[in-house]
């Protein structure tokens, strides 16, 4: 029986564990490679609680499990676990989401402070099959059990709870769509039936920004407040003016260079002086805080913490979620495979096995987010049909005359993750997955003109949009950007000429976001057995891949990575 590659990274015994880019000629039994690095967390909320309580500071805290008046710091690191730092202790324990489904793996998790106007804190996950949950807080272990669900919120690439938006002393909601429209969802003070009212339209253009930061209150008017980031890394303040209609005044320019972080984070008060602030992580994983000093502005940097490396994200984070893959498959010559697990900072884990020692032959297609565990499945497409190696169970579906399979994730925009076949002639079928990684609905042509691409391949968003993409390389070396639309019907836009030269690569692998900003990424192996990253930037055509980045050598002994 096999197991899906995450069960395999917790169950592996035979691996060879071996650093990033050293291969052994002969792979040999060895255990799992080290784990992840030390998540620490919190650098001055010791002194923050005690300055808060003396100040009466006003802010509120979003998340503040362990009632000390202050946010403890909730996050998911790249193995799916939920934790919190608690800024009493400074212990990190476990936080248990008593979900539905105990093995999902939520796309998003949402501190969204106090909405029911009980004494705990309230919660809000997003599934990758767009439902937002509700939870409150029952201490610094977990939740209670969901009191309200609703669907459809896949509609938007970013869900954020800033605060108390309309100074009526709830937390409410925002909401933007992949075409860049801004929603207002104000809390009801409800934690079942309808906890939030009707959408109100902010306003258009956000798109414009990679990074949206609901912020909580930085200026201490009692009203929260965003920051927004560009993608040339201006950052942007948009002061909250209290009113539902308009809850924004005029954006105004907080500096450049915030580009120098992959993730930035609303923290709320850290220093105790009752105004909100912000955490980046820097691209090494180092985080560091910023105190606000009012309207807009702030104070120097400190050292926040280390190990961001290990994190997908922390709550209040104002990426795009990814879901989906995190990891690239090699295979070597005598039929192993190996898996090479991300960190979010551009570099991999040692390799694990990944649970086919010695047995393997044919090349496997490694497809993204088909389940709610944000995972890759190990599919193989044989002349019987495709068959999930993960359950040992064919796929049900029409594979009848399919000669290549790519599993890139989800294209319609249901958040199930979908699969694409090319026939012998050339048309491009798509084949919607039913959330499982069971079954797919009937083909639905997306296309004839796909025999020129020697190489098709995705796993995720490159543009940045929450939408996934598609890279193809045609036989004169030219790679190609496929921009998703989320349609069924017409899942790609007009394609985009990255570039010529791509022909000096012999393997590819889309990885899913590998350096934490939330864009899908790319590695390449060239004849030597280098191994490059190219991320994705969230710029058009030539400039939606960064130059090149050297990130492991002698890789030339694998047969192929997927």
């Amino acid at each position: 029986m096999s197991f899906s590659p995450y069960l395999r990274r917790l169950a592996a015994c035979t691996a060879l564990a071996v650093s990033a880019g050293a291969l052994l000629a002969a792979p040999a039994a060895a255990a799992d490679g080290p784990a992840l690095p030390e998540v620490r967390l919190g650098a001055g909320k010791q002194s923050a609680r005690a300055a808060a309580y003396a100040t009466a500071a006003t802010v509120r805290p979003r998340l503040d499990v362990d009632g000390d008046g202050v946010s403890d710091d909730l996050f998911r690191d790249v193995e799916g676990r939920v934790a919190v730092t608690l800024s009493r202790s400074g212990q990190q324990v476990d936080f248990n989401i008593q979900a539905v489904d105990m093995a999902e793996v939520f796309k998003d998790v949402l501190a969204a402070g106090n909405l029911g106007g009980t004494s705990a804190p309230e919660l809000l996950t997003v599934s990758a099959w767009g439902v937002l949950s509700l939870y409150s807080a029952d201490g610094p272990y977990g939740t209670t059990r969901r009191s309200w669900a609703g669907g459809g919120w896949n509609a938007y690439n970013k869900v954020l709870a800033p605060g108390d938006l309309t100074r009526d002393g709830r937390a409410d909601l925002l909401a933007r769509t992949p075409s860049g429209d801004l929603f207002l969802y104000r809390a009801t003070g409800a934690l079942t039936g309808e906890p939030f009212a009707s959408r109100v339209r902010v306003g258009g253009g956000w798109q414009a920004y990679d990074q949206l930061v609901g912020a909580n209150d930085l200026d201490r008017d009692g009203i929260a407040d965003l920051v927004a980031r560009s993608l040339n890394g201006d950052l942007w303040f948009y002061k909250g003016t209290g009113s539902p209609s308009a809850p924004f005044k005029a954006r105004v320019k907080v500096g450049p260079g915030w580009n120098a972080y992959n993730q930035l984070v609303g923290a709320d008060d850290i220093d105790g002086d009752g105004r909100a602030d912000l955490v980046a992580r820097a691209f090494d994983g180092t985080l560091w805080s910023y105190r606000s000093t009012g309207s807009g502005t702030f104070a120097a940097r400190a050292k926040y913490g280390t190990g961001g490396e290990a994190l997908r994200f922390l709550a209040g984070h104002g990426s795009v979620p990814d879901y989906g893959r995190h990891s690239v498959l090699a295979s070597a010559p005598g039929g192993e495979l190996y898996e090479y697990g991300e960190l979010a900072n551009g570099r991999f884990r040692p390799r694990t096995d990944a649970g086919y020692p010695g047995g393997w032959s044919g090349r496997p297609v490694f497809a993204s987010g088909l389940d709610t565990r944000d995972d890759a499945h190990l599919l193989k497409l044989s002349s019987e049909g495709v068959r999930n190696l993960d359950t040992d169970l064919p796929v049900t579906g029409t594979w009848a005359g399919a000669r290549l399979l790519v599993g890139p994730g989800d294209l319609t925009g249901d958040g199930k993750g979908d699969l694409l076949t090319r026939d012998g002639s050339g048309v491009l079928s798509l084949h919607a997955g039913d959330g499982k990684g069971l079954a797919v609905a009937a083909p639905v042509a997306v296309g004839p003109g796909w025999s020129g691409y020697d190489r098709i391949f995705g796993a995720g968003d490159v543009t940045g949009d929450g939408r996934t993409d598609l890279l193809a390389r045609d036989t004169g070396g030219r790679l190609y950007l496929y921009p998703g639309t989320g349609s069924a019907g017409a899942p790609f836009a007009a394609r985009v000429l990255i570039g010529p030269g791509w022909g000096a690569y012999g393997e590819f692998a889309a990885t899913g976001d590998l350096n934490g900003d939330g864009r899908a990424d790319l590695v390449a192996r060239d004849a030597a057995g280098d191994v490059w990253r190219y991320t994705g930037t969230g710029q058009a055509g030539t400039a939606a891949l960064s130059s090149r980045t050297r990130i492991a050598t002698g890789w030339g002994g694998y047969t192929y990575l997927g």
